[in-house]
């Protein structure tokens, strides 16, 4: 088991506990039952993970949690919600009209990848998510997926017309290749990949895409 994997078993036997020992408002209490959510379908999995569980982490009684997420659907909703903007945040903050796009690109693929430190229980349920093919929450992570893609296509278009990369590049294809290697960064951090290797490799392969020469000699 890696590093990052013993660091969530670690946090999760700390987040509810403590919190219910003292008196929160609702906002504070769904705060804390939505953070010990995201623990428990990191560990669990999006299929597994149900009320009792979160309860434990918590803390409380299951009647608790379910006061604050009714429903089974509404609280795989609520830390979906979570889990996308947190990644939907990252996105906006690096693809800056000011930073070459190149950079940018680089720049999001190598937060991507270290938000298994930061936020590990997010990047394994992401993870998850993105295995959950016949589940009714896939439509919805294709839905993330197509707008990761407009954000990093945006960027791409832009080094075009800015002259940094090659307008022969296929901007729509670029930004999907470039999207597929991000979940495979995160399985590259948990497999303990050196991080100046990762970057190596991401370096590579976003200049194996945008690269002229490279776009000229394939036609």
């Amino acid at each position: 088991m890696s590093q990052a994997l013993r660091g969530i078993k670690t946090k999760s036997k700390k987040t509810g506990v403590s919190a219910a020992r003292r008196r929160m408002s609702p906002e504070e209490r769904r705060a804390q039952l939505l953070a010990c959510a995201i623990e428990v379908f990191a560990t669990r999995g999006i299929r597994r993970a149900g009320h009792g569980d979160v309860a434990k982490v918590a803390g409380c009684a299951v009647s608790t949690v379910f006061l604050y997420f009714p429903t089974r659907e509404e609280l795989v909703d609520a830390v979906l919600d979570e889990i996308e903007a947190f990644y939907a945040s990252i996105a906006r903050t690096v693809h800056s009209d000011e930073i070459d796009a190149q950079a940018v690109l680089l720049a999001h693929s190598r937060q991507f990848r270290e938000s298994i430190d930061s936020h590990p229980e997010h990047a394994l349920v992401l993870l998850n998510w993105a295995a959950n093919v016949r589940s009714r929450v896939w439509p919805r992570y294709m839905e993330m997926m197509e707008s990761s893609v407009r954000t990093h296509r945006r960027t791409i278009e832009r080094g075009i017309a800015e002259g940094t990369i090659d307008d022969g590049v296929d901007a729509e294809s670029a930004a999907r290749v470039i999207i597929g290697y991000a979940n495979m960064s995160i399985q590259l951090r948990l497999a303990e990949f050196e991080d100046d290797r990762a970057d190596q490799v991401s370096r590579r392969m976003i200049n194996a895409l945008l690269s002229p020469t490279l776009n000229e000699t394939a036609a």
